[in-house]
């Protein structure tokens, strides 16, 4: 059964709840694929593609727009906390890829989840403002990216 893992707001009306599995996320944290562009890649993918289950294109750009306009707002501040999240989790998949000896050891992970999560959040801007843009074509351009990444934080 799919459980609430995150607030994400839509309109100025107020939250949208996004829903997704979190037995999946769970999972992808502790026992992550033995392959750091994998891990990443299957992360990042729950992401990816439940973003448009319940925003369009159009519900995302309006969401991004108030939260830069309104960012103490209730709305700013849950939209904010959302992208903290994401940030952590993606933290915490590092900092596990370490433990298990598939990052070096010698890393900030905490910034490389930050990395992470910045540039994908940059390349899902760029993909919402483009209309024809596809899913496909979006988790294309971030593994592409990524594997510079990989390669240089891998054993």
């Amino acid at each position: 059964m799919a459980e609430v893992v995150a607030i994400k707001p839509a309109v100025a009306d107020g939250p949208v709840l996004v829903s997704q599995d979190k037995g999946i996320l769970r999972l992808t944290l502790a026992s992550p694929p033995a392959n750091v562009g994998d891990a990443l890649d299957t992360l990042i993918g729950i992401y990816i593609e439940h973003s448009l289950n319940y925003l369009s294109k159009e519900m995302w750009r309006q969401a991004m727009a108030i939260s830069t306009q309104l960012p103490d707002s209730p709305f700013g501040q849950t939209y904010t906390a959302l992208d903290r999240e994401l940030t952590r989790q993606i933290s915490a998949l590092i900092a596990r890829l370490q433990q298990i000896g598939l990052v070096r050891p010698d890393i900030d992970g905490s910034a490389v989840g930050e990395l992470i999560f910045n540039n994908m959040n940059m390349m899902f801007i760029e993909f919402v403002k483009r209309d024809d843009a596809r899913i496909a074509e979006l988790r294309t351009a971030i593994r592409r990216q990524n594997r510079v990444l990989v390669v240089a934080i891998g054993m």
